[in-house]
């Protein structure tokens, strides 16, 4: 493994396929889950925080996690990737994640008509959080992103607010799924921007987020067009990955035999540089 965990080479938590106390006789309805969270090359802190079933929130600021999961029709996981600052952002993406994780039996077991509601809910009271916590601590604005994917009987419904993403791999081709809320992004929708997204100043300059709606109106998570996991492999992350790996990397890394396909990605954005927080969350049917 390549130094993992970047410069600092703090030690870790890994936890292994299996070692977690559930029943182990699912039937037909298990994922095999691979995440990890490095702090990479150059920030001093890891401002991004992730939420996985099986796993529950990320439990350390460099961690490196893989096993089955099962138990549930249902199943959620989300990356949120903070700013405002070194402090200021982890604390952001923490409070993301923890809102996340008590209302994940909600998640779990809300209709699927009122799914895109709760995720709703789900993020305005982030949100709230979020601002609660800039105005205490009087920081100006905090915020985070959100990529949240919920698997439903094999359906991955898929919803978003920053530029975390969410991707889909089968048969040597990658999808983004997820649809990226900056400044750059939305000019080249609107025909305004044709060079490369990544050289553009706007490229990092979010248009909405968690944390954004300081004013209580109310945010609305970007729900994507549901599609079927089948052999394929989900991709959740944080900039960190995709600033470092074009598309085509990602999708080679995705299309070779790895035991920890979150790693794998991991190290690649690390060998390329490894600027910033790298946060990934992969899913397979076991």
């Amino acid at each position: 493994m390549l130094g993992l965990f970047g410069k600092k080479e703090e030690p870790y938590v890994s936890i292994l396929a299996g070692t977690e106390d559930e029943p182990d006789d699912f039937e037909g309805n298990e994922l095999l889950v691979s995440a990890v969270s490095d702090v990479g090359f150059v920030r001093e802190g890891n401002e991004d925080s992730f939420y996985a079933d099986g796993f529950g929130v990320k439990p350390e600021e460099n961690c490196l996690l893989s096993r089955t999961v099962g138990g549930h029709v249902r199943y959620i996981f989300a990356v949120c990737d903070g700013m405002g600052g070194e402090a200021y952002g982890e604390l952001a993406s923490k409070i993301a994640v923890q809102s996340l994780s008590k209302r994940s039996e909600i998640l779990r077991n809300v209709e699927r008509n009122r799914l895109h509601s709760a995720v709703n809910d789900c993020a305005n009271a982030a949100n709230a959080g979020i601002c609660r916590m800039a105005e205490q601590k009087k920081c100006g604005r905090s915020g985070s992103t959100l990529a949240m994917v919920c698997i439903d009987g094999g359906t991955v419904y898929s919803f978003n607010l920053g530029d975390s993403r969410v991707y889909y791999y089968l048969g040597g081709k990658l999808t983004r799924i997820s649809q990226d809320h900056t400044l750059a992004a939305q000019k080249l929708r609107n025909g305004e921007l044709t060079e490369e997204i990544r050289s553009s100043s706007d490229a990092h300059k979010l248009i909405t987020f968690l944390g954004a709606d300081d004013d209580g109106v109310g945010l609305t998570a970007y729900a994507h067009e549901p599609v079927e996991l089948g052999s394929g492999k989900v991709l959740i992350c944080s900039d960190g990955l995709t600033d470092m790996c074009s598309d085509a990397e990602i999708a080679k890394v995705l299309g070779e035999a790895h035991s920890n396909y979150a790693e794998a990605l991991a190290e690649k954005a690390l060998t390329k540089g490894g600027w910033d927080n790298v946060t990934c969350i992969v899913i397979s049917k076991a």
